[in-house]
């Protein structure tokens, strides 16, 4: 991931000199431009950050499944296999994202040169993307199998189905039922595991937007 990033830094930097002064944004049914915006680097790199906000957001998801507490690591723990295979899927999520935002910058630049409102193979791409994501949702669910069901412990259970046990190390437990996973909230990691993908969620998209309208 980091060397699509570097490649799509390098080319946006080596484009920017050639792109006009004013950005055309916005096109009317025609395929008109009528909307522009001045050119600056934070906009034209606009796909960088993209990159860097995904890169950064799902490799700490990896880093916070792949955690044990007090160095606690068995390999041929259910718990521990189910982890490293969630974690190798959303790594392997994060690739391509960041591989199709490496394309939108081609394509961004392209159409700010042409002042034509096409971004050829943007769709085709986004659907590719989200094929390639679901393959691999569809592989990390068949590596993770079903779990072997635990005792019922009560005192173990919120609100009958939320997991909070300080005691057990595994961030992944199976659910009540035994026939999914669920995350065990005694661990502060899953706390965190939400709040990074909530705020990534909100504060995601106001910088960038905050960048575009710059």
């Amino acid at each position: 991931m980091g060397l699509v990033i570097i490649a799509t830094a390098m080319f946006l930097l080596l484009e920017y000199p050639s792109l006009p002064d004013l950005l055309p944004v916005h096109f009317n049914r025609n395929g008109t431009p009528n909307g522009w915006q001045y050119r600056t680097l934070p906009r034209v790199l606009i796909p960088v950050g993209v990159q860097v906000m995904l890169a950064g957001l799902f490799s700490s998801v990896a880093g916070l499944l792949l955690s044990r507490p007090h160095g606690e690591h068995d390999e041929d723990a259910p718990d521990v296999r189910a982890a490293a295979a969630a974690a190798e899927a959303v790594v392997l999520m994060a690739a391509v994202w960041v591989t199709f935002q490496g394309y939108a910058a081609f394509s961004l630049a392209r159409l700010w040169v042409t002042h034509r409102a096409s971004l050829p193979f943007y769709n085709l791409g986004e659907i590719v993307g989200g094929v390639a994501s679901l393959a691999i949702a569809v592989r990390a669910q068949r590596r993770l199998g079903r779990p072997a069901p635990r005792p019922f412990v009560a005192a173990h259970w919120r609100l009958g189905q939320l997991y909070k046990n300080a005691e057990d190390p595994a961030l992944f437990v199976p659910t009540r039922d035994g026939r999914r996973w669920t995350l065990n909230f005694g661990r502060p990691v899953a706390g965190a595991l939400l709040g990074l993908i909530l705020v990534a969620g909100v504060l995601g998209p106001t910088v960038l937007i905050a960048l575009a309208l710059r």
